[in-house]
């Protein structure tokens, strides 16, 4: 048996197949928040794979925008070229800039995008050049390509009624040119060191019974997606005065993952004014899995004695909670957010 599938491997390698161990993601980019890694990779440092086609999926509102703009930081920070495909016009530099997002890069590409057709052209002209000039070299230089975002893609023929001034939908059509468009990324890009991160909307589940969760992801997204984030939203409330939204408390589960079990979700609050915190959530956590105990204003370290109030200790010790969480990083996590509390306003 050992001798037959030698010389079946010895054919198929001289075909061009690639027949061996399955890689795993040679690098990583952070999503802009440790917890919010953790369910994604299965590490507090792993977020977005390399060689693989990211979603991050939502009702409108939730952040999807603004979390890929996360996303786009941390890759410049890694050094990555960073094209973006904007087909609902939300990145502009004003906003990207808010986010540390440094538009004037020269390593920076932003391309404004309205159908699948034009979405397809400019990801495969990017593959096409970069494969042309580095083919698989593991040294090749590290890129991010950010669409946000695919429900505002217009198909061929939405894009032909809107010109003859029909208004007739398209609903069978864009499903299909999203999977077949989504299957063609994944297939492309899982050699080379580029990685896709995509945003994507949500419906809302009218049969809560069913065991889906407050929302549905579709089909086309979720069985073509490597990888995905569902984010759902809560108002971020003043504790002073309820009336007061000072921004949004997202709930991140990582709803598909190859990398870590999934389903595991996190709790961050999102200020208006100071946006997300990479820290932001990792205290629920350590208190979750045991790294954290609280007794009344004071906060302990596993197996120490000495309690620190928050305010003027979380500086000090954030860091060495980090590395606890991250040595159990096998624990599973499950943000204490009641689905009835999820704002489902869509707004």
């Amino acid at each position: 048996m050992a001798n037959f599938l030698a010389g079946i491997e010895k054919d198929l390698k001289k075909s061009g197949f690639d027949v061996g161990a399955s890689a795993p993601p040679r690098y990583w980019f952070s999503t802009g928040n440790y917890v919010v890694n953790k369910t994604l990779g299965g590490s507090y440092h792993r977020g977005i794979p390399q060689g693989r086609v990211t979603g991050l999926v939502g009702a409108s509102g939730t952040g999807k925008s603004f979390m890929i703009c996360n996303v786009i930081r941390e890759a410049q920070t890694a050094g990555a070229n960073c094209i973006v495909l904007d087909s609902e016009h939300a990145l502009d530099d004003d906003f990207v800039k808010a986010i540390g997002v440094d538009p004037d890069n020269d390593s920076y590409m932003y391309v404004d995008i309205d159908n699948y057709a034009q979405c397809k052209n400019v990801v495969s002209k990017i593959i096409t050049g970069y494969t042309k000039e580095y083919g698989r070299d593991i040294t090749a230089p590290r890129t991010l390509i950010a669409i946000d975002s695919l429900g505002m893609l217009m198909t061929t023929t939405e894009s032909d009624n809107f010109d003859k001034g029909v208004s007739k939908g398209d609903q069978g059509q864009r499903s299909k040119q999203t999977k077949q468009m989504l299957r063609e990324f994944v297939q492309a890009i899982k050699h080379l060191n580029i990685s896709i991160v995509v945003t994507s909307d949500v419906y809302k589940n009218q049969d809560i019974l069913n065991g889906e969760g407050v929302w549905i992801v579709n089909d086309a997204a979720k069985y073509s997606l490597s990888h995905i984030a569902l984010l759902s939203k809560l108002k971020l409330k003043d504790k002073k005065d309820t009336k007061n939204v000072l921004g949004i408390k997202m709930k991140v589960e990582g709803y598909k993952t190859r990398f870590t079990r999934p389903y595991q979700s996190v709790s961050i609050e999102v200020p208006y004014e100071t946006g997300m915190d990479a820290f932001n959530g990792l205290i629920d956590v350590a208190k979750a899995i045991g790294v954290l105990d609280q007794r009344g204003a004071y906060y302990y370290l596993k197996g120490q004695e000495k309690g620190w109030m928050l305010k003027a200790g979380w500086d000090l010790h954030k860091e060495e909670i980090l590395e606890l969480c991250e040595a159990n990083s096998d624990d599973f996590l499950d943000a204490d957010v009641d689905d009835s509390d999820i704002d489902t306003s869509n707004q």
